[in-house]
């Protein structure tokens, strides 16, 4: 039929902006990288997702990580066996170890004692009879010349007798009354401030 013997309609106008034959439109050039857009899209917001995922349960993230892993635990502070301890020493060091010097002690020295003066047998002693006993201070008397006093007197005691056979000597006549002591072996010495002889007081016979 002559397409010239009728008019032009709306029909005829969409046909002409249909595509003619069986051929497909070709595909436009973004449509090949797409899927990378909608990936690299994709990827950002999943994250994003799973960071307010675990924003939202802080108790578990914490406890995730306030327990260490057993591959994080420190090590442990290997102890020195005891073979590895410091073990004293047998042998002292020589500053320790005594010299032989020092080991050998120092014999004390004598004492230097110093002498007993010698008993000055010039000075005057007095035999003095408190005893009621005749004779005794004559007996005593003559008893002590024999041992090299010169000046030995005889006389009878006046005043407080001792209890006992007793010699008074000075202060400064201790040897000479030590030396009557031993020859006439009384017990009681007595020094006598004041006293200018060695008095002998008998209130009894002598020992021996």
């Amino acid at each position: 039929m002559d397409e010239a013997r009728y008019p032009e309609d709306e029909f005829d106008r969409i046909g002409k902006n249909l595509p003619q034959g069986a051929h497909r439109p070709g595909q436009p050039w973004w449509h090949g990288f797409l899927p990378f857009v909608i990936v690299i899209i994709a990827a950002p917001l999943l994250a994003w997702a799973m960071l307010l995922l675990i924003g939202s349960h802080p108790s578990t993230a914490n406890d995730a990580e306030g327990k260490p892993s057993t591959s994080q635990t420190p090590n442990a502070v290997a102890t020195p066996s005891p073979s590895e301890t410091a073990k004293p020493s047998k042998k002292p060091t020589e500053s320790a170890a005594p010299s032989e010097e020092s080991t050998q002690t120092t014999p004390p020295t004598a004492e230097t004692k110093t002498e007993p003066r010698a008993a000055d047998k010039t000075i005057t002693v007095s035999v003095l009879n408190a005893s009621g006993i005749n004779g005794l201070a004559a007996k005593v008397k003559d008893k002590v010349a024999a041992d090299g006093f010169t000046k030995v007197s005889a006389e009878n005691f006046q005043g407080t007798k001792p209890s006992a056979n007793t010699i008074y000597y000075p202060a400064d006549h201790e040897a000479e009354a030590r030396e009557v002591q031993r020859i006439l072996n009384i017990d009681m010495i007595v020094p006598k401030d004041g006293a200018q002889t060695v008095q002998i007081v008998l209130v009894g016979r002598l020992k021996g």
